[in-house]
């Protein structure tokens, strides 16, 4: 199978090989040179992947071809050293020392703050206190389930941080996605025990993105990784939680320490197109990767353990079920969360 971006609408559509080639060749060739190439018998079939483009709005005919219309720019970069922060909470850890200061003075864009444990609102607020006046866009908030977290209250946060644009909820007695902010911010309510690390790296369809910035950064850097620093439980800093190599401890390094260190960028390359599997997967560009746990331990190129996801027969399975995934399962010991 194919995949068919439509990345200023962010919508993206699942077509068959044939239908991408056709599609292909239709970019330097008229209609009626695709019908004399294709065959009479195929006429009606490409007629059928015309309309399906014109009526998604994502092309149009002419009686030429235009020469303003030049291939898309895939270059990306960004003028920050760290895009995106993960921060797994502690109590204990001040985070308004300088690693902090020295971070957020990078522009970071993104920011996902973990609580595995109960915490007070108050406690999220003194947190959240602390990236005002940064350059901080978007706040994904991963809390434990309590029952003080009503959607009213939840609506009363976001409104006074409106930087906190997503939030997960986990450890709930059910499983049940809402909206608050005038239906512009999600709340998802799951019923799993995130509770470390661990549960983090699983590929999913409905983590699938089709935008400008995940497509063209997936050309040439590693959708996970790159530009990411973490800092764990215990105030360790990582590319993620969940990879073993730290880098240090905020309190006693430097932000410029750490991106001068090369390990620290060990990841950062490993493009979609290089991983095995992935490089296969007409879902690479709209994914994101997962370096921390994969099929084979010992190969820095294998494919993300937790997807179930086959290229070649275009299904999906549970892929805490496979037997050919157990020994990684187990070596990463995994088994306690997936049974």
């Amino acid at each position: 199978m194919s995949l068919l971006c439509d990345l200023q609408m962010r919508r993206f559509y699942h077509i068959p090989n044939d239908t991408a080639d056709v599609l292909i060749f239709l970019q330097q060739h008229s209609i009626s040179e695709c019908m004399t190439h294709y065959g009479e018998d195929n006429r009606k079939t490409i007629k059928g992947y015309i309309d399906f483009i014109l009526n998604k709005e994502l092309g149009f005919t002419d009686n030429q071809l235009l020469p303003e219309l030049t291939p898309l720019d895939l270059s990306w970069d960004r003028y920050s050293d760290i895009t995106n922060v993960i921060i797994e909470y502690n109590e204990e850890i001040n985070y308004t020392g300088s690693f902090f200061r020295e971070l957020f003075d990078l522009h970071v864009q993104g920011l996902e703050i973990r609580c595995y444990r109960k915490t007070t609102l108050d406690k999220i607020r003194e947190l959240l206190e602390v990236f005002n006046g940064t350059t901080l866009k978007f706040i994904k908030l991963v809390l434990a389930y309590d029952d003080t977290l009503e959607l009213q209250i939840l609506d009363k946060l976001v409104k006074q941080y409106p930087r906190v644009k997503a939030l997960l909820i986990h450890s709930s007695p059910a499983d049940n996605p809402e909206k608050i902010f005038e239906g512009s911010v999600p709340v998802i309510f799951v019923s799993s025990n995130i509770n470390s690390c661990l549960a983090c790296g699983e590929i999913r369809s409905s983590y699938f993105i089709s935008n400008m910035e995940l497509f063209t950064e997936s050309q040439h850097y590693n959708t996970c990784l790159n530009r990411k620093l973490s800092i764990d439980l215990n105030g360790y800093i990582r590319n993620c939680p969940s990879l073993p190599d730290n880098f240090g401890h905020v309190m006693d390094t430097s932000v410029q320490e750490v991106l001068d260190n090369k390990a620290f960028h060990k990841y950062a390359k490993i493009r979609k197109d290089e991983i095995a599997g992935c490089k296969d997967c007409e879902f690479r560009h709209v994914c994101t990767d997962c370096r921390a746990y994969l099929e084979n331990p010992q190969d820095i190129y294998s494919k993300p353990l937790k997807c179930g996801y086959d290229p070649y027969n275009g299904t999906w399975e549970d892929w805490t079920k496979n037997p050919l995934k157990h020994a990684a399962i187990a070596g990463y010991g995994l088994g306690e969360i997936i049974n």
